[in-house]
């Protein structure tokens, strides 16, 4: 299981940087060093996953009212989310069915402030071109909460649990 995840995350970098490079558009010192950043956790991420048994296994318990989902950006996806950088959680609540707003709560854990900025930012571009009652998206488009929450958050394999 754990050389699927590590196999997962390596695809990620290889997406994350392809897609970089692709867009065409200057690289930023800012974005740079995230990218940097991201590359050193994913690595430390590969090597506590060939040392342990589960990666979820001693992740202390995610409490839905902590952080609080406040943070937000236009998403088809995603309707808001909350980090805590003490405890490097982060909820993401999905948008419901249109047009409630009462979509699942999952929480990660384990992810730190860096790639947290980045998903933050949207900063990987979208896959797929597509459009629900949420919003519209095509490929390339950025920012991207939704790409960015699966390239760098799901694909990263950071422990998570659906909390509601």
């Amino acid at each position: 299981m754990n050389e699927e995840r590590i196999q997962e995350i390596k695809n990620a970098i290889q997406e994350m940087v392809q897609l970089i490079f692709q867009s065409g558009e200057q690289i930023t010192p800012e974005l740079e060093l995230l990218v940097s950043q991201a590359l050193e956790h994913a690595a430390n991420r590969i090597i506590q996953l060939r040392t342990e048994e589960s990666p979820v296994e001693g992740m202390t318990p995610i409490s839905p009212t902590e952080p609080p989902l406040n943070e937000s950006m236009p998403s088809s996806n995603i309707h808001s989310f909350g980090y805590d950088p003490e405890n490097e959680r982060l909820l993401v609540k999905f948008q419901g069915q249109y047009p409630q707003e009462n979509g699942p709560v999952y929480g990660y854990g384990g992810v730190p402030e860096n790639i947290f900025e980045l998903f933050k930012k949207g900063a990987i571009p979208a896959r797929t071109d597509g459009k629900n009652k949420w919003g519209k998206w095509w490929k390339g488009k950025v920012p991207s909460l939704g790409a960015s929450l699966y390239t760098l958050i799901k694909n990263g394999g950071y422990p998570y649990q659906k909390l509601s």
